[in-house]
């Protein structure tokens, strides 16, 4: 049973689930395989649960934060497609991540992220459609 979906709404075009984040937040070492994403109080809503949040129901204002780190490179791989118009380099690596959530009646705190469990991660620079070249 679900009791929390923080997520920063619905915009009135319909994109869902998606805001602007500063551009330095993120850094990237491709060619190094790493990067990280970090962020601090991003302002989201706590929905109750993704039916109500799809609905657009009532919500809580709440805050989370995240650091997600990708290193330790496994292995890279090149694709190119031209007849769909696609191309990626892409580095499978370990990725961990540390977030919170909270309200005003709550806080949620992950494990530290050294303590994930790392099924599959991948840093990517792809390119299509008319950024295809």
């Amino acid at each position: 049973m679900q009791i929390h979906d923080f997520n920063p709404g619905i915009t009135e075009s319909g994109l869902f689930w998606t805001i602007p984040i500063s551009e330095d937040t993120i850094k990237v070492n491709f060619a190094a395989g790493k990067a990280t994403f970090q962020v601090s109080d991003v302002d989201v809503e706590d929905y109750h649960d993704v039916v109500n949040a799809l609905m657009d129901g009532p919500e809580v204002d709440a805050e989370v934060s995240w650091n997600i780190r990708w290193s330790h490179p496994l292995g890279r791989t090149k694709i190119r497609d031209v007849e769909n118009n696609f191309a990626g380099d892409f580095v499978q690596n370990v990725a961990q991540l540390a977030w919170t959530g909270k309200t005003d009646t709550a806080t949620f705190v992950s494990d530290p992220a050294e303590t994930s469990v790392n099924e599959f991660s991948l840093l990517a620079h792809e390119r299509n459609g008319v950024f295809f070249s």
